[in-house]
């Protein structure tokens, strides 16, 4: 009995251990494993020594898509995560084959991470010619979408508001 019992402690303490740890990881600060030389390491000094907290380094994500029953996938890869003030902020450092920036690149190469990341903005360092870009996005959606959008939410307040009267009424 008393065995069953520190069974179930034990099972219970690591549970709540990997369910704290999940939850408070995006506070251990950036992998410490990883070593960082040459352009990284300039990169990470720029970063710190301009107001930005180096969340995780060399962040990697993979994105599918699918067509009919084709498979389609790509690896997608952070430099760093980082963050100065409320704004996080994904980081790809320049590297010397890039032929330069393109519509297509935006697209295809950093908006995926600009979503997937979740991130306010992505800062393009190129730390041979010391040149640092923010990208941003920003959606805007057509018009009929946005008049359902106020059109759904009118009516949930209308039947909110129907719902109170009734409600108080009775």
């Amino acid at each position: 009995m008393r065995l069953q019992v520190l069974f179930a402690l034990l099972i219970g303490a690591g549970v709540l251990l990997l369910v704290g740890r999940s939850i408070f990881s995006q506070w251990r600060g950036a992998d410490k494993g990883v070593p960082l030389r040459g352009k990284y390491r300039a990169a990470m000094e720029w970063l710190e020594g301009n107001g930005y907290r180096v969340i995780r380094a060399r962040e990697r994500s993979t994105w599918v898509g699918y067509y009919g029953d084709r498979e389609f996938q790509k690896q997608l890869i952070a430099d760093f995560i980082v963050r100065q003030g409320a704004k996080t902020y994904a980081v790809k450092l320049a590297n010397s084959r890039e032929k330069g920036i393109s519509g297509a690149k935006l697209r295809d190469t950093w908006f995926p991470l600009f979503v997937l990341f979740g991130v306010q903005g992505i800062l393009h360092i190129d730390v041979e010619h010391e040149v640092v870009q923010v990208v941003d996005f920003d959606l805007k959606p057509p018009s009929r979408v946005v008049w359902a959008r106020v059109m759904n939410r009118f009516l949930w307040l209308l039947g909110g508001a129907l719902l109170a009267l009734v409600v108080l009424h009775a």
